[in-house]
């Protein structure tokens, strides 16, 4: 049966008696079908409704009547669990945009929105990967197996807080050539006191397969402890502690740098998560930096590196590779892989240049006994001008930086004070002049 027909169609109904006919002026009504019954009159108007309904519905599409009526009202949808095609595929198509339901040509509701197809994710590129270089335990190591073998070498003597300076300076250098190979001897725990490693004794061995042409000193994070002396223990940060601990740091740094006078760089303490202890290693930092300077050795700051906006200690900041990252591992002191390359960049700098001036060989006296000046330097022989009197003894505790307190040169520099002239030099003024002795000249007489 069409459809509709159940519905639109008159069904048979027995015959009733006519109602008494009415006057449809009466009643106010004008009807548009000749017809004496009102119920027949609605049942050939809902008939005529019935067929302009479903001419309407069949002219819309060749589809059935029924089935583009309810298309409209219901937009079909693909059954559950079917995969969408994949974008590669030959016949691929975009999918097509939802149409807006209609009832004959009326739109239904807002308009549908256009279904974008999902962003193509791309992979992030993955980051290359950290360099990590190669500590070495002698120089010896460093050339073995190696066509073009390092030319130069840094030794790094410390404790763990070292071992992570000499990773970290080993990172740094990877990929160039020219760079030094980086030798690490470290003893964890160790320090400047003489418990549990007495380093005055061991820098001997640890120089000689080393062979460095500078030394970076990283120690003191365990230092803080009392000093024995005597029957007492001194407690750290006392004047008398600080007095003693001096002495101590002097000995090893004397021991570095050699009757050689090399170059020895002395690297500060970090700042640490507990605030007590960073306090502590601030005042042992001002110790170290003035016992550096008076033995011609570097000191190179790494508090700032490791610090705030406020000054207080961060975990994470800024790499040597300028991207945030975590600096620091949980325990508050120790250092990530990261960390040691930040921790070496500020060691790097100050290698660099060292490496860059003369050797200690370029320092040597002259013929004459004679040993050029050094204003900033240690013992280099900078007490004495060329062609003065050479220094009593050749070792570094007989020989004074220039900028040491009371020293000939520095007056000479800073006061103006004048030298004492050498008999037979140019700026010897006496009158008469006087010959150096077995020179064969007669003073002149007149």
């Amino acid at each position: 049966m069409p459809f509709g027909q159940s519905w639109c169609m008159p069904r048979f109904r027995p015959a009733l008696p006519a109602p008494a006919p009415r006057d449809a002026e009466a009643i106010g009504v004008t009807s548009a079908f000749p017809s004496s019954n009102p119920v027949g009159r609605l049942r050939r108007a809902g008939f005529l409704l019935c067929g302009l309904f479903v001419a309407a519905a069949a002219g819309l599409s060749p589809q059935p009547a029924a089935a583009q009526l309810f298309d409209g009202l219901f937009p079909p949808r693909p059954p559950a669990g079917v995969p969408a095609p994949s974008r590669s595929a030959p016949n691929w198509r975009p999918p097509a945009q939802p149409q807006q339901p209609t009832f004959f040509g009326i739109p239904l509701g807002p308009p549908p929105q256009a279904v974008q197809p999902p962003p193509v994710r791309q992979a992030a590129p993955t980051p290359p990967p950290d360099p990590q270089g190669t500590v070495y335990v002698s120089a010896a190591e460093a050339m073995q197996g190696r066509r073009q073998p390092p030319s130069r070498f840094v030794l790094v003597i410390g404790d763990w807080y070292g071992r992570q300076v000499a990773e970290g300076l080993a990172d740094l250098y990877v990929g160039e050539r020219t760079s030094p190979a980086v030798v690490a001897i470290t003893a964890d725990p160790s320090g400047f006191q003489t418990v549990p490693v007495d380093w005055v004794n061991r820098l001997p061995g640890a120089i000689d397969a080393g062979k460095p042409d500078a030394i970076v000193l990283a120690l003191g994070v365990e230092d803080l402890e009392p000093i024995r002396e005597g029957e007492t223990d001194v407690q750290p940060l006392t004047d008398r502690w600080a007095e003693l601990y001096g002495k101590r740091v002097d000995d090893v740094l004397a021991a570095a740098r050699g009757p050689q006078g090399r170059r020895v760089i002395l690297l500060g303490l970090p700042p640490v998560q507990s605030a007590p202890e960073s306090q502590e290693y601030e005042r042992l930092n001002d110790l170290l930096r003035t016992h550096a300077a008076r033995s011609g050795a570097v000191y190179v700051n790494v508090w700032d590196g490791f610090v705030d906006e406020d000054g207080k200690y961060t975990a994470s900041g800024p790499a040597v590779d300028g991207q945030r990252r975590r600096l620091r591992q949980a325990d508050g002191e120790r250092f990530t892989r990261a960390g040691g390359r930040k921790l070496a960049f500020f060691v790097q700098k100050e290698l660099t240049r060292l490496l860059a001036e003369p050797g200690p060989a370029a320092n040597a006296p002259a013929a004459d006994g004679s040993q050029p000046i050094s204003l900033n330097d240690g013992p280099r022989g900078g007490a004495s001008l060329a062609g003065g009197p050479p220094p009593v003894g050749r070792g570094a505790a007989n020989i004074l930086p220039a900028s040491a307190p009371g020293s000939e040169a520095l007056k000479a520099l800073s006061d103006g004070s004048p030298i004492a002239a050498r008999k037979g030099r140019t700026d010897d003024f006496s009158w008469p002049p006087k010959t150096q002795p077995g020179s064969g000249d007669a003073p002149d007489a007149r």
